[in-house]
């Protein structure tokens, strides 16, 4: 009976890998020694990664998905031919939800014509679109990132743009938005955050952090982050970067190969960052994966998922990831294509460039 005790009390402390309807996989390979062994996403108990969800795994390291709603497949109108390639997602102070999303010309993903103003309830959707004006109508909206932050007692939200380097201003998400004069962030595609007092940011690279002490100041490089030595054929970009409930810090990224181009659903989609205060990184791959359930039956693989963000709730949590997509190729890939080809083939990263792109939701498994 004691032995059974004993053993019923270490296998509610093993990790468990989360599948996408609910099942639970006990792992019992993967040991730990530290809460770094566990991504900084679990604590590390009597030698093995207790995961706080949704994170899941042997070392904390990957999204768990839960079935979505189907209607979170697409968030823009999906007979639309224009492209979106998705935006970030702010709560309202009367507790509606916002996103800024770019929007392009049919057949393209460059120079985006304006950036698109959403309101919804839920934030799976559905999105009113025509009840805010666009916020940019010059090009070089693409990569938007949004920061909330107190300035005086007083909530500012902020929209940087990728025009290039661009930092708007106002004291609503409505608008209207005011360009920071004289102010501009290091590189493109930002991910910025505000903490203690501080701004902080990585760009597309995602080879440093910067910081300054208020919009307008100038910056500087507050750590450095080694990638893992994966070749010449892996890259790295769209961060998003946070701080979590316990103080750690993370980025997440889109990642892909210029030499996959088969099985895209296998294909390399995403990697992870995470540092105990910001200085020393260290690296994980696929938080993400391509497959996602919808709750009218159907499944969807896609090719790539690009420009990750991740939706918090009011206690801190993270319930859902809203990425771009790839809506028309999947599993199949686009191998023969012509277009941005590599070594004869197009890989599964690319596909986008010729097909219609959009913006999509995943619940996640809290």
């Amino acid at each position: 009976m004691l032995a059974l005790l004993l053993l019923a009390v270490l296998t509610s402390y093993l990790p468990s890998t989360v599948g996408q309807h609910g099942h639970q996989h006990v792992a019992t390979e993967s040991q730990c020694s530290f809460d770094l062994d566990c991504s900084l996403n679990g604590k590390c108990v009597s030698g093995y990664c207790v995961c706080t969800r949704p994170w899941t795994g042997a070392i904390c390291g990957t999204l768990a998905y839960k079935t979505t709603p189907a209607l979170a497949k697409s968030l823009y109108n999906i007979s639309d031919p224009r492209n979106t390639w998705n935006g970030p997602i702010v709560t309202g102070p009367d507790g509606q939800l916002h996103i800024f999303v770019p929007i392009y010309k049919v057949g393209t993903l460059e120079g985006p014509t304006s950036v698109m103003h959403g309101i919804a309830a839920d934030v799976t959707g559905p999105w009113d679109w025509g009840s805010r004006p666009d916020l940019a109508t010059e090009v070089g909206g693409q990569n938007p990132a949004f920061l909330v932050f107190n300035q005086s007692n007083k909530k500012v939200y902020s929209l940087w743009m990728g025009r290039p380097g661009i930092v708007r201003v106002a004291d609503s998400p409505d608008g209207p938005f005011v360009e920071v004069e004289g102010f501009t962030y290091p590189g493109g595609n930002p991910a910025p955050i505000w903490h203690n007092g501080a701004f902080y940011m990585t760009n597309q690279q995602t080879r440093q952090i910067f910081t300054t002490p208020r919009l307008g100041g100038n910056w500087t490089v507050y750590a450095t982050i080694a990638h893992p030595d994966e070749g010449n054929m892996y890259h790295i970009e769209d961060p998003f970067l946070w701080i979590d409930q316990n103080g750690y810090w993370h980025i997440i990224n889109h990642a892909y190969r210029n030499d996959e181009y088969e099985r895209c659903g296998n294909s390399t989609a995403s990697a992870h960052f995470f540092s105990l205060d910001g200085k020393k990184w260290h690296w994980g791959p696929q938080p993400y994966a391509h497959t996602v359930h919808y709750d009218d039956g159907t499944h969807k693989t896609y090719a790539t998922l690009e420009r990750p963000n991740l939706h918090f709730d009011a206690l801190g949590r993270i319930t859902h990831l809203n990425v771009a997509a790839d809506l028309v190729t999947g599993d199949e890939g686009c191998a023969n294509r012509t277009v941005r080809s590599h070594f004869g083939h197009c890989p599964c990263d690319n596909c986008k460039w010729a097909d219609h792109a959009g913006t999509t939701i995943i619940a996640l498994d809290v």
